[in-house]
């Protein structure tokens, strides 16, 4: 396999090398065959003939070539290529030959066919010079030759030494040259078809690179003079070689050419520098079009404004048929139309396009501009058919982008310039257009720049004075508006919602809102745009619904077609509360100021609303602080006053009892006058009316348990208005009850709730009468959770607000001196709150009062009913002993039960009784609470322990049961208690119960009735 290898490589490099062989023995051939012909008389019949030169061709072509050679050196200095080196050194040397063919010509006298020497070797090497030139420059003229001035110094100086060696040649060739008269001369046809061959292929490969220039897309000034004049040389050495004899038509044709062929050369020189001119001038228009638009985007600050002079300048600029500014979006990757201008139809023209295709799209890609004659038969162009099918419809054919790069290296966007018709775009004009796409990219840099700070500004502002507001308003609802305002106002959205979150139930439920249809806050659907930022606890925003889900499950705004859309979780320590939410109806890109300044005013207004809840919670402590301190106040006031009440009650109801039984005793007695009974029973009833007087001030100040039961509370209200009806029809005033049905029982006091209502609709009816004479009173009963409760309105003059705070005070009053006590309201009060409950007292905002009275439902065991054993018929007699501090009521206590048939005995303190009863036995004990050294306590618990069998046979006998000790010790004691003041038929009737109960007793024997 290597071997096959190695015989085509040898195969291969065997035509090269024959090939070498051969031109190397024909060029030896053809110097040798030379070298013979001019030196020797060899080979004499094949010399050819050559015409003189005339001077009159060749002295202009060698001095415009020479001109055109420095032309063409100069360029060189401004260019720096290498067609102007290799046209203008080439030139130059065409220029030198010519002049060493016209300086070689021997003398003539007009005689043709003599022997012109060496004159015909310059004249076939200027020709090949002229085409030499022509090729360099054509197919090597995009290329750079840099040459610094020491280079052209010696390029300069070498093309100097040649022309003084060409010149030094001619003077010493020419007296060498044969005379006139010899004939044939030495140049061979050999050397003719040689030198004709060698300038042929020369001026065929000059002709080659200059039809491939001209044929070019982009405009070469030289290719049509290269190949004119490298034709023209051509033609004329052609027809020289065809028939070279002087004065032959061929002859004149053969001179006229080279200068013929040089003047197009300069003429395509001078064509250049008036298209240089003409692009010089064109750019300077340019380049002042260039300095005016960007003094047009440095006088403004505002955004708009440079978007749309953008456009407009982009048109006078471009001279395009439209200019579109497009934006990239950079997470959609959507260029979007900021701006546009020039000839369009905005109905087919996109405002978003996918920078996926089209010349935008490569723009961004490549990051440089990109251009296309024609986007209709551009295949190498990646646009997608309905970009095609657009562009068609628009007319637009060529078109460029320009890609805009900020300084961060960001793409900004694109701009793009459309033409009706093809066009090739020239460098100058993509130089132009991509310096104007630099001074869009500053100048949009700034406008943003500018915009984020007015908008940062802005923001800062309007959370400055958001945030001042809150400090004065702790109210939630005014937050939450407040809030929505603020939001709309930051992110010029077209709808607001701020949802909290229900603990209780378990989600979000929308509390404020802006431009949403009515009836829509409600709970929210798991998955809709709040929703995730709340269960994600960040910030989620969608700038294009079209292309996301997310905004599906949230309500939808007044006009529908929610398109964009971001919510902000709001969130105390970490932990979200509820979620705030804005929407669009068209897309929207959300930049970092409007996410900075949206989360910050989440966070004021999750703060702000924690605090208004701490405020409220703070509020109510604070109240009901005051609600509990103006009870104990309450409480402090009663004791004091239910203390000096219990006192007077006690003193009084001694003496109370002493008089009243005194004077039953003595109406007993018979034969008294009719004047002595009268007064008598007037001393009875005044000291009834005083004993009645003292309970009603035991009654305040006892506060004592209520006795409850299943009460219907409706029932106590009716029963209450029931009592105070005639009061109500004599004052004409009208009674409105809206008693709600159905109210739960309550465990409760009825005769005490009724005592209640009674003194409210006693004090509002005397209110109303002092006001007009008459009025109406509204009793309203309703549930309210897990208390039933009860309103009371007067249309009376009110309670002055500095009386608010007092009204219920012991003795208390506004009536005038003698209507009324004061002590109704503090007897209302401790009556409620020993249910549980609470009263509470406001004025009406049209006039009169309102006493709202709250109780708990709640529920207890039914009381157990007492039976009372019956009353035996006979009276039994029983050794009684009386104890009481009390002389007075002891001796009188005495008296009627000795009178009875009983054995009594009296003791003034503690330690008496008990002596007595160590001593004797006694049938039943009478024994007072109070007694100056041991008190009835300590009497009970010695019968307890050293006579228990005594001990069912005690009654206890008080003028007050004020403390709570001692109204649980006659609880726990279980005997019955003998009241003060004291009447004979209820000592009587206490005392025949023991009786009967110790009628199985031995010993008792039975008293027989009187």
């Amino acid at each position: 396999m290597q071997s096959n290898e190695r015989i085509d490589v040898v195969l291969r490099r065997r035509p090269a090398r024959a090939f070498s062989l051969f031109f190397f023995v024909a060029i030896l051939a053809a110097l040798t065959y030379e070298v013979i012909i001019i030196f020797t008389s060899l080979l004499a019949p094949y010399r050819f003939p050559i015409p003189f030169a005339v001077p009159i061709f060749d002295t202009p072509f060698a001095l415009v070539a020479i001109g055109g050679a420095y032309f063409c050196l100069e360029r060189h200095r401004l260019r720096q290529d290498a067609r102007s080196a290799f046209l203008g050194v080439a030139l130059w040397l065409a220029g030198l030959l010519a002049l060493a063919h016209i300086l070689t010509q021997p003398d003539y006298p007009g005689t043709p066919g003599v022997n012109p020497g060496i004159a015909p070797y310059f004249f076939f090497l200027s020709y090949l010079a002229c085409l030499a030139g022509i090729g360099l420059a054509s197919q090597f003229s995009d290329r750079q030759l840099p040459l610094d001035d020491r280079a052209r110094f010696w390029i300069a100086a070498g093309v100097l030494g040649l022309s003084i060696l060409l010149v030094v040649a001619v003077v010493e060739l020419r007296p060498l040259l044969p005379s006139m008269t010899m004939k044939p001369g030495r140049m061979t046809a050999f050397a003719v078809w040689a030198a004709g061959l060698s300038n042929g292929l020369v001026g065929l490969w000059a002709l080659f690179g200059a039809r491939r220039r001209l044929l070019r897309k982009d405009p070469d000034w030289f290719a049509a003079p290269f190949l004119i004049a490298g034709f023209t040389w051509l033609l004329g050495l052609t027809g020289f070689l065809i028939f070279p004899y002087r004065y032959a038509i061929t002859w004149y044709v053969a001179g006229l050419a080279r200068p013929v062929g040089i003047a197009v050369v300069f003429v395509g020189l001078l064509r250049e520098q008036v298209s240089l001119y003409r692009e010089a001038r064109a750019r300077q228009r340019g380049l002042e079009s260039l300095y005016a638009a960007g003094q047009a985007l440095v006088t403004s600050l505002d955004a708009q404004q440079i978007v749309n002079t953008i456009v407009i300048k982009g048109l006078e600029i471009s001279g395009a048929d439209r200019v579109v500014l497009f934006q990239l979006d950079g997470q959609t990757q959507f260029l979007r139309t900021v701006s546009s201008a020039g000839q369009w139809n905005p109905e087919r023209s996109a405002g978003v396009l996918p920078a996926e295709t089209g010349v935008s799209a490569l723009a961004v890609t490549r990051r440089q501009p990109v251009w296309t004659a024609d986007t209709q038969t551009d295949e190498g162009l990646p646009v997608s058919p309905e970009v095609r099918e657009r562009a068609r419809q628009e007319g637009l054919k060529a078109c460029m982008a320009i890609p805009l790069l900020v300084q961060t290296g960001e793409v900004f966007g694109t701009l793009s310039l459309c033409y009706r018709e093809e066009r090739e775009l020239a460098g100058s004009d993509l130089q132009l257009l991509s310096a104007y796409g630099v001074q869009v990219a500053v100048a949009l840099e700034k406008a943003r720049a500018f915009e984020q700070l007015a908008l940062r500004a802005r923001s800062d502002a309007l959370l400055r004075d958001f945030s001042q507001r809150l400090l004065e308003a702790p109210a939630e609802a005014a937050i939450l508006d407040d809030a929505v305002r603020v939001a709309r106002d930051l992110l010029r959205a077209d709808a607001v919602e701020i949802w909290l979150h229900d603990g209780e139930a378990g989600r979000l439920r929308l509390e404020a809102g802006h431009d949403w249809e009515p009836g829509s806050p409600g709970s929210t659907a798991r998955g809709s745009l709040a929703a995730v930022a709340f269960e994600r606890n960040e910030t989620v925003h969608v700038e294009d619904a079209t292309r996301e889900p997310r905004l599906r499950g949230s309500p939808q705004p007044a006009a529908p077609g929610v398109r964009a859309g971001i919510a902000i979780p709001l969130s105390l320590a970490g932990k979200p509360v509820g979620a705030l939410a804005a929407y669009y109806r068209l897309p929207h890109d959300f930049h970092e100021e409007e996410r900075r300044s949206v989360v910050s005013l989440a966070q004021q207004t999750a703060l702000a609303l924690e605090k208004a809840r701490l405020h409220a919670e703070l509020e109510s402590n604070l109240r009901r602080l005051q609600d509990t301190q103006s009870q104990l106040i309450q409480a402090d006031k009663l004791n004091a006053l239910g203390t000096l009440l219990s006192g007077m009650a006690h003193e009084l109801n001694n003496p109370l009892t002493s008089i009243l039984l005194s004077a039953q005793v003595a109406k007993q007695h018979p034969g008294l006058p009719d004047p002595v009974h009268r007064r008598l029973e007037a001393v009875e009833l005044e000291a009834k009316r005083a004993a009645k007087i003292v309970k009603d001030l035991l009654s305040f100040a006892r506060r004592r348990a209520p006795e409850r039961q299943q009460v219907d509370f409706n029932e106590v209200i009716k029963a209450a208005l029931a009592l105070q009806a005639p009061t109500f029809d004599l004052e004409e005033s009208r009674v409105v009850a809206e008693l709600a049905p159905g109210l739960p029982t309550i465990w409760a006091d009825g005769n005490q709730l009724q005592q209640v209502f009674l003194n409210l609709f006693t004090n509002a009816g005397h209110a109303m009468k002092s006001a007009h004479g008459r009025g109406t009173l509204t009793v309203r009963s309703f549930l309210n959770g897990s208390e039933v409760c009860a309103q009371v309105d007067d249309d009376g003059p009110g309670i002055p607000p500095d009386q608010l705070s007092r009204i219920f005070d012991p003795f208390f009053t506004t009536k005038p001196p003698g209507k009324g006590t004061g002590l109704g309201l503090s007897l209302s009060i401790g009556i409620v709150e020993a249910h549980g409950g609470r009263i509470e007292v406001e004025n009406r905002p049209h006039g009169g009062a309102r006493f709202t009275i709250r109780l708990p439902i709640g529920e207890g065991a039914k009381p157990v009913e007492v039976v009372r054993p019956a009353v035996r018929a006979e009276r039994h007699r029983l050794e009684i002993l009386v104890v009481d501090d009390e002389e007075q009521l002891r001796e009188i206590v005495t008296e009627i039960l000795a009178a009875a048939g009983h054995e009594v005995k009296g003791a003034a303190t503690g330690r008496e009784a008990i002596a007595r009863l160590k001593a004797e036995a006694f049938d039943l004990v009478i024994l007072d609470l109070r007694l100056p050294d041991v008190d009835g306590k300590e009497v009970w618990r010695w019968i307890l322990a050293q006579k228990p069998a005594l001990s069912s046979r005690v009654v206890f006998m008080t003028g007050d049961i004020m403390s709570a000790d001692a109204e649980q010790f006659l609880r726990d004691t279980g005997r019955p208690v003998l009241s003060k003041p004291l009447t004979i038929e209820r000592v009587h009737r206490i005392v025949d119960d023991i009786g009967a109960a110790k009628a199985v007793t031995p010993g008792l024997a039975a008293i027989p009735r009187r």
